[in-house]
């Protein structure tokens, strides 16, 4: 973000506003007031800089940002750390004795506060032109609209506040009661609709900034996970949790999604002929109007480790800290192949002939070859391979090595490529500088066809999966069936923290997660036929978690102690 160097005076200043009046008898000459932020358009953009950086639109916390790939590794898309690792317990263990783990956990009071105060404070007191102060607002708007969003995701309805709570604050306001998640949803929706009247219509997200087509992409993901839990969840907690009637929210997503298709001027990105480039290039590019927000990232002011942490060994890097993310190859399996066959071939015909990379791999999805490394992948100028070992050495191609480096085959013989960026060869720490994209156009046509189906307008559904469809290079589904439409979602977003939201409000968490063990494959390559032996291994040491309780993840011991007015999800 921008304007990092207000961030510490904002801080200063809010601190010392709640001082008594009489701590200083002088007005200072090095300290912002709590007044003059108000007053001073660069001062509310390093307020609301503070807010955008508080978010955590990607959790870069764990070590060199190891977290960034953790609910990526819950939705079963991918194996991240070894067993005995933080990392991979995490991504199985959904809960502790305290709550959710820190990585899935979300509770944001205090950014709720500082959007709640930007919005009191811009109306009453500052004097701003109205213009200014009307799209301030609407930001504050879309941040506590997020907010909100990733905690009803998680909790189900939470208490609404839309008053800067302080230490004055009478205890009855303090300790708010939950609203149910109706009421959240519905908030959500509203705030979001108010912000889009005043937030630029301009299609770029290269400000890192809130747009209103940002605004209306949050909305139109909101409305169908409302709706979905509407479809698939039931009430409980006397009305707390559930939606009672999820229809009025799939014509939300439906008509807002088309208003962004039609209106936004955001467009797929189709810029390379070579279906798996552009597929690839969609998540570097920086010129790319598919994108309607992202959180922004900059090598010399704040980079991340995505690359750093996922490239392959051995082509251009050989630091050790690399390869960690280790795709499944029931991941695999849910990209089917060109020709619209299934992709899903049982492992009895897996292990009983031998393949040659391009029958497996390289006739898949597009979408597969530009996210997915897998054995023979091209990759700056050479190729990644994941074998354990070489028989007919002799007769393997110039170049060939007996086995492949250990950490790309260590897990399950695949790696995670999407979003990872080739240009960087041999990178340091923290020098990945691309950012983060939080919405765009591909997800909306996702939302677009969920909403539509359930809506019963199948033709607009099918339309809008065999778009997407057709731009990876895929044929289009003639008998659009739900199921088509969940396999289409998880691999068109596959790798971009959705599926194991999408699974949890589709309600099929349970059946898809409780005592699963996940499978990798072992490769073995023979030197004249140019081909390999698979064979199936199950690199998870222990069975994963999801019990019909973790459909609402816990409150938690710590925060039903600071708010008594509380009360816990059913089940903890």
């Amino acid at each position: 973000m921008k304007n990092k160097l207000y961030i510490l005076c904002i801080g200063l200043l809010i601190g010392l506003s709640s001082c008594s009046d009489d701590f200083v008898q002088v007005d200072p000459t090095t300290l912002i007031t709590d007044s003059q932020v108000w007053q001073d358009q660069n001062l509310v953009d390093a307020f609301l800089n503070n807010v955008y950086n508080n978010l955590e639109f990607v959790d870069l916390t764990g070590e060199q940002n190891f977290n960034q790939v953790l609910i990526a590794s819950m939705g079963m898309e991918l194996k991240v750390g070894d067993a005995w690792q933080n990392p991979y317990k995490r991504s199985v263990q959904i809960i502790n004795p305290n709550g959710a783990h820190r990585s899935l956990g979300y509770f944001k009071w205090a950014a709720l506060r500082d959007c709640n105060l930007i919005i009191k404070k811009l109306t009453i007191e500052s004097k701003l032109s109205q213009g200014f102060i009307d799209k301030k607002i609407a930001e504050a708007r879309f941040l506590r609209a997020y907010i909100y969003f990733e905690m009803v995701k998680r909790y189900g309805g939470m208490p609404i506040i839309t008053d800067p709570q302080d230490i004055d604050t009478p205890v009855e306001e303090l300790f708010a009661s939950r609203n149910s998640e109706q009421e959240v949803y519905d908030f959500i929706i509203s705030d979001l609709e108010e912000a889009a009247q005043n937030l630029s219509t301009t299609a770029s997200a290269a400000s890192g900034r809130a747009t209103k087509w940002a605004a209306l992409a949050l909305l139109t993901r909101a409305a169908t996970y409302a709706g979905s839990i509407g479809e698939f969840g039931d009430m409980q907690l006397d009305g707390l949790l559930g939606i009672p009637d999820p229809q009025p929210f799939w014509q939300k997503a439906y008509d807002t999604a088309n208003m962004i298709i039609n209106e936004s001027g955001h467009g797929l990105y189709k810029k390379h002929g070579d279906k798996a480039v552009n597929f690839q290039n969609l998540f570097t590019d920086e010129d790319n109007t598919e994108v309607i927000f992202s959180q922004k990232f900059d090598t010399d002011l704040k980079g991340h480790n995505w690359s750093v942490l996922g490239q392959p060994k051995g082509i251009l890097f050989n630091r050790g800290w690399c390869a960690n993310y280790h795709v499944f190859w029931d991941t695999v399996k849910l990209f089917d192949f060109v020709d619209g066959s299934s992709g899903a071939i049982s492992d009895s015909e897996l292990t009983s002939r031998r393949w040659s990379s391009d029958a497996l791999f390289g006739q898949r999805d597009p979408r597969f070859r530009a996210s997915v490394f897998y054995p023979e992948a091209p990759w700056k100028g050479s190729l990644y391979t994941s074998h354990e070992n070489t028989t007919n050495m002799d007769s393997a191609p110039e170049g060939w090595s007996k086995r492949s480096e250990f950490r790309n085959r260590k897990h399950t013989g695949f790696l995670v490529r999407k979003r990872i960026d080739e240009r960087l060869v041999k990178p340091p720490i923290n020098s990945d500088g691309t950012d983060y994209i939080v919405f765009r156009l591909g997800e909306v046509y996702l939302n677009l066809a969920e909403a539509a189906f359930h809506l019963n307008l199948v033709s607009d559904a099918t339309t809008a999966i065999n778009t997407l469809r057709n731009r990876a290079g895929m044929p289009d589904r003639v008998g659009l069936t739900w199921e088509n439409i969940m396999q289409e979602r998880r691999c068109e977003l596959f790798a971009e923290d959705q599926t194991y939201w999408d699974l949890r409000r589709w309600r099929v968490a349970e059946q898809e997660i409780e005592g699963r063990q996940l499978k990798g494959l072992r490769f073995y390559y023979d030197g004249i036929t140019r081909d390999y032996r698979v064979t199936v291994r199950i690199p998870e040491t222990v069975k994963r978690r999801f019990q019909e309780r973790n459909y609402y993840l816990p409150i938690g011991i710590y925060n039903l102690i600071d708010n008594p007015s509380l009360v816990e999800n059913p089940g903890y």
